[in-house]
């Protein structure tokens, strides 16, 4: 069994920060017949992602995830993951991203325009809803509720199946007609013809769209070859899981943090009428808002929404001395490098003005890293900083929150990390 007690949910990232501190920047331990090294050494964490890239694969936590992502971005490899990336790229270009910021902001308005003062929410179903919203209307162009909400709810139970299946030390291969296989096979096929039917009526289209399905149906390899219908399914599911989650979670942590700094938040409301007046910003509007990027640096920094990256070594390698032998796995933690001291003072403390005089220069590459980094860092970084800065401004000249005092706030860390019980707050006009 190793560590696999010690690695279940509720000690997880409690685990990581004793190895830390027990065994210094590069410690071992086991999962079963897995063995792990977890590395909080910046420069180490930079020869993983970038210098030995070539030499190590997805670990086997994202491969569990195959059954809904495929060959997606996440977790496909070699001359595949390469194509996939090489025809996904032009629709992530930062101009073409900030074509989609009116749209985000008309979504998260008439999202507000529902919410009614004093009622009491889950900020992160909430922001959950607002941002699988924004991403079926631009990845899909899908507005229609009813569609969006079954598509929505049978995802969140096949994703929920697979993160159980994560959790077995035995998992039954998905062939065999177990309840749960069975369930986890229904949910899959419901998505994937979903998906399918998107991907046709795409195809189907006389004129190509704006939203991000258009655009991967009409590129191009260098040999003029587009991307088949299977590999577009794995992208789109692989966009959507990666893009709305992430982005919720951030809106999420983000206000938790706010709502307990009144100070934090008297700063974001003086910038917001200074800068916007009421109004929703635009991507002019960005780089006018410092304090407002500092609050979601800082809120990712203490809540990064992934905690934890994974690589398989695919030979014998060196790393910090000590050898890596064929099919061990590095972990690296961003819940544990954002809470190192030598960077970050007061490392539990919310301090969006740390970010304030260019730190983020000043500190190792890997010390801070939310997106992950190297060739695999996540394509689509510039779109979730940009929607949670439209979301967060937007939200905030509205309303404020206030969490309830008996709520047991908890980070759960599954892919991503999550509040356990939610967090129940009361809304009050602003």
């Amino acid at each position: 069994m190793g560590n696999l007690r010690a690695f279940g949910e509720q000690r997880r990232i409690a685990f990581f920060m004793e190895l830390t501190r027990k065994y210094g920047e590069i410690a071992s331990f086991r999962l079963g017949p897995r063995r792990i090294f977890l590395i909080s050494d910046p420069k180490l964490i930079e020869q993983v992602l970038v210098t030995d890239a070539r030499h190590y694969i997805k670990h086997f936590g994202a491969r569990a995830y195959k059954p809904i992502l495929g060959n997606g971005l996440v977790t496909s490899e070699g001359e595949t993951w390469l194509r996939q990336r090489r025809l996904s790229q032009p629709a992530f270009l930062k101009q073409r991203v900030l074509a989609y910021a009116p749209l985000m902001a008309e979504i998260t308005t008439q999202s507000l325009d529902r919410w009614q003062p004093g009622s009491a929410v889950d900020i992160h179903l909430e922001f959950s809803e607002i941002t699988s919203a924004i991403a079926l209307k631009t990845l899909f162009n899908l507005d229609d509720p009813g569609d969006r909400d079954r598509f929505t709810t049978t995802l969140r139970e096949v994703f929920d199946q697979i993160s159980n299946r994560f959790h077995l030390m035995i998992a039954l291969p998905r062939w065999i007609p177990s309840p749960a296989n069975r369930r986890l096979n229904r949910g899959v096929k419901e998505l994937f013809g979903v998906v399918d039917g998107f991907i046709a009526k795409g195809r189907a289209r006389t004129e190509p769209g704006e939203d991000l399905l258009s655009r991967l149906l009409m590129a191009q390899d260098v040999d003029g070859s587009k991307m088949p219908d299977d590999l577009l399914r794995d992208e789109m599911m692989t966009l959507y899981l990666a893009g709305h989650e992430t982005t919720a979670l951030t809106l999420t942590w983000s206000w938790y943090l706010i709502s307990q700094h009144p100070e934090v938040e008297a700063k974001l409301v003086a910038e917001w009428n200074r800068v916007l007046g009421g109004r929703c910003p635009t991507p002019d509007d960005l780089p006018q808002l410092p304090y407002t990027d500092s609050v979601i640096t800082e809120a990712m920094r203490l809540y990064p929404p992934v905690y934890l990256i994974g690589r398989e070594a695919t030979q014998d390698l060196e790393l910090g001395g000590y050898r890596v032998k064929k099919g061990y796995t590095i972990f690296m933690s961003q819940w544990v490098n954002h809470r190192d001291p030598r960077y970050f003072p007061e490392p539990e403390a919310f301090r969006p003005e740390r970010w304030d005089e260019g730190l983020a220069k000043k500190i190792p590459k890997y010390a801070y890293y939310p997106f992950g980094g190297g060739q695999r860092v996540c394509i689509g970084n510039t779109f979730a900083l940009m929607e949670a800065a439209i979301i967060l401004a937007a939200v905030g000249q509205r309303f404020r929150f206030t969490v309830d005092p008996d709520a047991r706030i908890v980070p759960k860390p599954q892919i991503t990390l999550t509040p356990a019980h939610g967090i129940p707050t009361t809304l009050s006009p602003r």
